[in-house]
């Protein structure tokens, strides 16, 4: 192991958050299959609006997640309670990137379908729960 100044674990964290940000991506990859996967059928059957509105509902989902991902692999440390604090301020960014995503839409996209918006965001949200299972 090379190592880097006096601190050997130093390539073995970045290592750890190379995995980290892979896994996450992958999870990330397959929300956008999601919203993919539901907008175009919609689109095609319900109509434009109905298309639109799920491809915005899993926009949301969408990049919530990544900025959970940008943020709370930002670790400031290299000790558990500094992992901690990270993914503390990954949830916190992400809340806040979805509640403004939310209003964005809700204010400026006047013809939404509130069922295909909630419908695709919520397939988003089952993403985890489907990445339970991927490993």
């Amino acid at each position: 192991m090379t190592k880097v100044g006096k601190h050997p674990i130093i390539p073995a964290f970045f290592k750890c958050l190379c995995v980290i940000r892979h896994k996450s991506l992958r999870i990330i990859a397959v929300q956008v299959v999601l919203t993919g996967a539901i907008s175009l059928p919609l689109m095609m059957f319900l109509g434009e609006k109905s298309g639109a509105s799920a491809a915005l509902g899993g926009s949301v989902g969408v990049f919530s997640a990544l900025a959970y991902v940008a943020r709370s692999t930002m670790v400031r440390g290299r000790t558990p309670r500094d992992w901690l604090q990270a993914q503390y301020a990954g949830e916190r960014f992400k809340f806040l990137v979805t509640v403004i995503l939310f209003s964005a839409v809700f204010a400026l996209y006047r013809p939404l379908k509130v069922p295909e918006f909630f419908l695709t965001y919520i397939a988003t949200l089952l993403a985890y729960f489907a990445a339970l299972l991927m490993d």
